[in-house]
């Protein structure tokens, strides 16, 4: 900004030096404007491969137009983005895009621009997914208040929905097998992931004495010192997993229910760590394992009667029979 002021001699008059006659001065204009951001996506959780829609707002408090502002959001790894924007009250920004937003906008006092990005997750993705935008004054610009200037959204991953059912099989007497089958389901979206925590664990009751265990993937560990069989591994999205049990009836359960129930705990956000369990009530976790009760036949032998025994009931029968006859006779 340059205010200049002259001097200048009457007619008839004569200025020796007028080069002094004029004199200048020069401020360079210092905008002063409260630029802001605001992010977000209107949820909480996001899931493996499934879509996040993030809306950014970029605005100009004032007093100041501002010229060349810098808006810019580096999508973490776990977003594949496209963008598209549109500026109100004399805002301009770049129309659309893709991959990160890193550009330049115009902001009269009072003017906004708002992105809408459309995200789409990894199928792999973990933990959570940490969103920031920023808002930049160009160069020469002072913006009083800088605390508005970044925005951030988070959102937690949800993997796995995982389901475990129960059925037995086999002869149930004393000395018999009974087979259990424990199929493990994931709905999805997200794939359930291997992690260090064992996904599915059941501890047979004393009733029973494990035999073996086996699984269709995974790795099944069956303990027979503790009578304990676990299970640890993936199940992608829809994808399920049959966990199979042996174990032999025991004298013990001779006529009597015998239950066994197994519990199952899940990665539900793919974290590399089991959140849920089967007490822990976890919305995520579709179902967990009733107790699968088996109903063991009664197998003991009925005691032999003395000779004693056998001719009082000899004895008992033929007094019955003879007074059938007799009032037959009668009749």
């Amino acid at each position: 900004l340059s205010n200049t002021a002259t001097v200048a001699v009457p007619a008839g008059a004569t200025d020796p030096n007028s080069g002094n006659n004029s004199a200048t001065d020069s401020d360079t204009l210092a905008p002063n404007a409260d630029l802001a951001i605001t992010l977000t996506d209107g949820v909480t959780t996001a899931t493996q491969g499934g879509s996040l829609t993030y809306t950014l707002v970029a605005s100009n408090a004032g007093p100041s137009n501002i010229a060349g502002a810098t808006v810019t959001d580096n999508f973490p790894a776990a977003l594949t983005c496209t963008w598209s924007c549109v500026g109100a009250a004399g805002g301009t920004c770049a129309a659309s895009g893709s991959g990160n937003i890193a550009g330049s906008i115009n902001l009269p006092a009072g003017a906004s621009a708002t992105y809408t990005a459309l995200c789409s997750v990894a199928t792999n993705a973990t933990g959570n997914i940490v969103n920031t935008a920023t808002i930049s004054a160009p160069s020469g610009t002072t913006d009083p208040v800088a605390g508005n200037n970044t925005a951030t959204d988070t959102d937690t991953v949800v993997g796995a929905r995982v389901a475990a059912t129960k059925t037995a099989s086999g002869a149930l007497v004393v000395g018999a097998t009974v087979t259990y089958s424990i199929v493990l389901s994931n709905t999805g979206p997200g794939a359930q992931s291997d992690n260090p925590g064992d996904e599915l664990t059941d501890v047979l009751p004393s009733t029973l004495a494990l035999v073996s265990a086996a699984a269709t993937s995974g790795t099944v560990l069956a303990n027979t010192a503790n009578n304990t069989v676990t299970w640890n591994g993936s199940i992608p999205s829809g994808g399920s997993v049959t966990v199979t049990v042996v174990a032999t009836i025991l004298p013990t359960a001779n006529g009597v229910p015998v239950a066994n129930q197994a519990t199952i705990a899940f990665d539900a956000d793919g974290n590399g760590s089991n959140e849920s369990s089967a007490v822990s009530n976890d919305p995520r976790v579709a179902g967990v394992d009733n107790p699968t009760v088996i109903f063991v036949a009664d197998t003991r032998v009925i005691p032999t009667l003395s000779p004693w025994m056998l001719g009082a009931l000899a004895l008992s029968l033929a007094i019955l029979v003879a007074a059938v006859r007799r009032r037959q006779r009668t009749h």
